[in-house]
């Protein structure tokens, strides 16, 4: 089991790097490019974290925190319990904070899988289905959220659905990449309209 991660930690690590990205960004990217079959070494996500934070090159207790943000998204992936978390700010930030963090994940999840998808590409032609498809075009529609929306408790709900939705089309992603179908009754995607 890799090292739990917490977001005030990467945020805090993102800071001492010069780092202008969230740490959503960093691990929406992480699952993106493992949802589509990415595999990677730790010096090759090292360069991938320095290309898109545009940031120095960490020191090694640095470089293994980052790279606890790609692992810890293929093992939770892998596991095969449905057991990705989503690493976004907790409750103690306002809600349009989360909400804009989420957002930001799904803008790093789309980074991610088109980065491994384009890889992936040259050695194979892939097509998606219907189902896959579409929960691509929901994550890039939430990409879009914007954090001027409700901060009652009926906005709180929403915003724990929506990340509910994002976690399991996440997963359900991964499960149609890597495995090749996608169990109807295990997997089904849930729909968002």
């Amino acid at each position: 089991m890799t090292a739990s991660l917490e977001h005030d930690d990467l945020a805090n690590l993102f800071l001492s790097l010069g780092a202008l990205q969230p740490p959503a960004e960093l691990h929406g990217y992480a699952a993106g490019f493992v949802s589509v079959g990415g595999r990677i070494t730790a010096d090759g996500w090292l360069k991938h974290c320095m290309d898109l934070l545009d940031c120095e090159t960490p020191d090694p207790e640095q470089s293994q925190a980052l790279y606890t943000v790609y692992t810890s998204a293929l093992e939770n992936m892998e596991s095969g319990e449905m057991s990705l978390d989503l690493l976004l700010p907790d409750d103690e930030f306002d809600l349009d904070q989360r909400i804009s963090s989420l957002g930001q994940w799904c803008q790093g999840y789309l980074t991610g899988f088109a980065m491994a998808g384009k890889q992936q590409s040259v050695d194979q032609q892939k097509t998606y289905s219907p189902d896959l498809t579409e929960a691509i075009s929901d994550i890039a529609a939430i990409a879009q959220v914007s954090a001027d929306e409700q901060t009652d408790e009926e906005g709180e709900q929403d915003y724990f659905a929506v990340c509910e939705y994002v976690r399991v089309a996440a997963m359900t992603i991964f499960v149609e990449c890597n495995d090749g179908e996608v169990a109807a009754d295990d997997a089904k995607t849930p729909r968002l309209h």
